[in-house]
C-alpha cells in the first residue's frame, strides 16, 4: 500500500483494478481445487446421497453432455435405459489437467435434474452427474489440442482387445506395441485379433512369414492371438467361441486401426446396438451416435465392449526408461542387469537389453518399437515429424509414448 499512496487518479484506479482481477482470479482457482476433490467420491460415500440420486455408468460423451445408464448393481448396467446427463455446473472446472470430466466406463452418481437446472429439450429422461468414483483403470493419452493435457478415452475397463488386419490396412505392429505397453501399465489382459486371413492368399512368402514369426513370439511373451476371418463368419467358429469365453462377463475396451474390422468383430457377439460395418455410417439409438465416439455396448452372449473409432496414431505421457522398459515384458527381468541403474537400452555399455538384442533373445523389431516410443515418435508409418526426429539420432532421447484412440472424432 505504500506504493500506491503516492498515486493519483486514473493510474491509481488501473492499477487497483489490476490486482483486483489477479486476486479474484487466484480465488477462482482454489474454488476449482476444492470441487476437484468433491467431485471424485469414494463409493462407500454414496450412500449418504440426496433422495432420488442413482449409480450410473458413462456409456458416452459428447462435448456439452453425456450418456449415462443406471447401474444399480455393480456390473449389471442397464444400457437399454439411456439418460442425457450434465456435469454439476461446480465441477466443470474440476479435472483441469484432462481434456473430459467423465469419460466412458466411468461409474458416477446421479440426480434427477430440478427447477434448479437448464431445461432441455429431449424425449430421455435428463440428470445431472455430482459424484465420480475413483477409477481402477484408465486408457489415455496426450490430448493432440492441448500438449500439456491428458486425454482419457475410456476407464474401468477389464482387458483390452486390439484389432489389426494382415491387409488393407496392413498390420501396424508398432502400434499394437503401444496398447500392449498401456495395459501392461494398467495391470491388465491384453488380447491380439489379426483379421482378414483370408486375404494373405495375395501376400507373398515373405510377407507370411513375417507374420507368423510376429505372432510367434507374442505369443511366446504370453500374449493370446487369434489369427481370423471375422467378416461373413458364424459365432460357431471355435475361435471366435474361444475369445468370447474370454469376453464374457468382463468389460472390454475394443479399438485399433480404423477399417481392421472391429464392428463385424462385435456384430457376431449380439451387442445391442448393430454395428455398421461400412465407413462414415450413420446408426442412432436414442440419440447415442456409435460410429464417432467411444461407446458402452452391452453384448446380448455376455459381458461389455467399449468399442473406439479407428485410430491413426496416438502419444502418451512422458515416462524414463525404467517405466517404458516395464511395459515390455521381455526387457522387464534384465532391467536390474545392467551395468547403469538408470540404463536407457540405447548405447550404454555392459546394457543387458542391448546384449539380449545382440543374441536373439528380444526381436530386433519390438527393440526398435521400444526405441521409437522414448523418443516420442507417433506410431505413424511413414509420417514426416517421425522420419526427420529419427534421423536427428534423437530416438536415444528420452521422450513420450503414444496413447490410444479417436483421432476420427477431430
Amino acid at each position: 500500500m505504500t506504493k500506491w499512496k503516492y498515486r493519483r487518479g486514473d493510474e491509481d484506479a488501473e492499477h487497483l483494478s489490476k490486482v483486483d482481477k489477479i486476486r479474484r482470479g487466484k480465488d477462482k482457482l482454489k474454488k476449482h481445487n476444492r470441487d476437484e476433490t468433491q467431485f471424485e467420491l469414494a463409493k462407500d460415500s454414496w450412500a449418504k446421497a440426496g433422495e432420488g440420486w442413482f449409480p450410473a455408468r458413462v456409456v458416452e460423451v459428447h462435448k456439452r453432455y453425456a450418456f449415462i445408464s443406471p447401474e444399480p448393481t455393480e456390473g449389471d448396467i442397464n444400457t437399454r435405459d439411456p439418460w442425457l446427463a450434465t456435469v454439476a455446473r461446480r465441477h466443470l472446472q474440476s479435472r483441469r489437467g484432462e481434456r473430459n470430466n467423465i469419460v466412458v466406463g466411468d461409474m458416477v452418481l446421479c440426480r434427477p435434474t430440478d427447477e434448479r437446472d437448464v431445461q432441455i429439450t429431449t424425449d430421455l429422461p435428463c440428470c445431472v452427474i455430482e459424484h465420480l468414483a475413483p477409477r481402477r483403470s484408465r486408457i489415455a493419452r496426450r490430448d493432440p489440442m492441448v500438449m500439456e493435457r491428458e486425454h482419457v478415452l475410456a476407464s474401468n475397463m477389464d482387458q483390452l482387445l486390439v484389432v489389426g488386419s494382415y491387409a488393407n490396412p496392413g498390420v501396424k505392429w508398432g502400434l499394437i506395441d503401444r496398447y500392449l505397453v498401456l495395459a501392461a501399465e494398467q495391470d491388465i489382459p491384453a488380447i491380439i485379433v489379426i483379421n482378414k486371413e483370408d486375404l494373405l492368399v495375395n501376400e507373398s512368402a515373405e510377407f507370411k512369414a513375417n507374420c507368423d514369426k510376429e505372432i510367434a513370439y507374442l505369443r511366446d511373451l504370453g500374449y493370446t492371438v487369434f489369427s481370423l476371418q471375422v467378416e461373413n463368419q458364424e459365432f460357431d467358429h471355435p475361435l471366435i467361441r474361444e475369445l468370447h469365453g474370454m469376453m464374457d462377463g468382463k468389460t472390454t475396451i475394443l479399438s485399433g486401426h480404423s477399417g481392421v474390422g472391429k464392428s463385424s468383430l462385435v456384430n457376431l457377439f449380439r451387442p445391442e446396438i448393430q454395428q455398421e460395418v461400412e465407413e462414415n455410417s450413420n446408426i442412432n439409438y436414442k440419440g447415442r451416435h456409435t460410429t464417432s465416439y467411444a461407446s458402452m455396448i452391452k453384448l446380448g452372449r455376455g459381458g461389455y465392449v467399449i468399442d473406439t473409432p479407428g485410430i491413426r496414431s496416438f502419444v502418451l505421457r512422458e515416462r524414463g526408461p525404467i517405466e517404458l522398459s516395464y511395459g515390455f515384458i521381455e526387457m522387464r527381468g534384465l532391467i536390474n542387469k545392467c551395468k547403469f541403474r538408470e540404463c536407457r537400452h540405447i548405447d550404454e555399455p555392459e546394457c543387458a537389453v542391448i546384449l539380449a538384442v545382440a543374441e536373439g533373445r528380444i526381436s530386433e523389431r519390438r527393440y526398435n518399437s521400444y526405441k521409437g516410443i522414448l523418443s516420442g515418435l507417433s506410431g505413424r508409418e511413414g509420417r514426416t515429424r517421425d522420419d526427420s526426429r529419427e534421423s536427428s539420432g534423437r530416438e536415444g532421447g528420452r521422450g513420450e509414448l503414444e496413447d490410444i484412440e479417436i483421432d476420427t472424432e477431430e
